[in-house]
């Protein structure tokens, strides 16, 4: 595997603070009955600077995370002040997997610029998300602002979750690139009792949320579209301790493979 590029070539980008209203704190969470407190959806149609907000009921303790999405264009592996989850980049519509950090061959800064030829290769900018996430403090502004190269459509999905582990926010993610469905098909996930389970897709063609609906059990939580471009988020929380299994979207979907998913448990305490 060829050694990354100089990582001091770009700078991460700086998701600079815009000041908002501060959080309140809250008492003790009954993790069977509170998991959830919103989320917020914005995207940044052929622009790589984008603005996102923190839903409006967040509290102090909750933790943030976010869906950074974009076609054609580069996705940060790194953001100031939050730290990387997950991540699916797509070098072509079929795809076999993912392709992760560790799969990167070549960087730039926070900017993979090339993936493992015996993976398939690529740049992996035809559609991508980069998991983020935060724990917020009632020194936290209430938005966001993030700058990337390029001119191309960007967009986020925010939620705010209760009662996270703060140790291991995440306990297991698991993607797909190509799940050669017309209904969106989330790969299979280990979560336990009382975990909450977010599931993000997003597409690289235009979509209404009929089109993708929730899988059984599940809520939208978030939802973003433009021309040629839409996110969804998913989730629930989790009732027992197992694998999530097959969770496919209802509605009419889309053209196959035009997708890619991750399936993302949180680790609750």
């Amino acid at each position: 595997m060829e050694a990354f590029l100089s990582e001091s070539t770009e700078a991460a980008p700086s998701a600079e603070l815009i000041p908002e209203p501060r959080f309140f704190s809250i008492g003790n969470v009954n993790l069977a009955e509170e998991w959830n407190h919103g989320a917020t959806a914005v995207t940044a149609a052929n622009d790589g600077t984008i603005k996102f907000y923190a839903p409006a009921d967040t509290k102090v303790g909750d933790t943030l995370f976010l869906f950074l999405s974009r076609t054609d264009g580069l996705l940060p592996l790194r953001i100031d002040q939050w730290s990387r989850g997950a991540e699916c980049f797509k070098s072509f519509n079929r795809q076999d997997s993912c392709f992760r950090a560790a799969d990167c061959v070549k960087r730039d800064g926070p900017y993979c610029l090339e993936f493992d030829e015996e993976l398939g290769g690529g740049n992996g900018r035809d559609l991508g998300t980069v998991v983020f996430y935060r724990h917020v403090t009632e020194d936290d502004p209430g938005c966001w602002t993030v700058e990337l190269p390029g001119k191309t459509t960007v967009w986020a999905i925010v939620t705010a979750i209760q009662g996270v582990n703060r140790d291991r926010p995440i306990f297991r993610t698991s993607g797909t690139s190509c799940d050669a469905e017309w209904e969106s098909e989330f790969p299979s996930v280990y979560g336990k009792e009382n975990d909450v389970l977010l599931l993000s897709q997003c597409f690289d063609d235009t979509a209404l949320k009929r089109h993708f609906q929730p899988p059984e059990g599940t809520e939208l939580l978030g939802f973003t579209n433009s021309v040629d471009e839409a996110g969804f988020l998913f989730g629930k929380r989790l009732e027992e301790t197992g694998m999530s299994g097959k969770l496919i979207t209802g509605g009419r979907g889309g053209p196959k493979c035009k997708d890619a998913l991750v399936s993302l448990v949180v680790n609750r305490e």
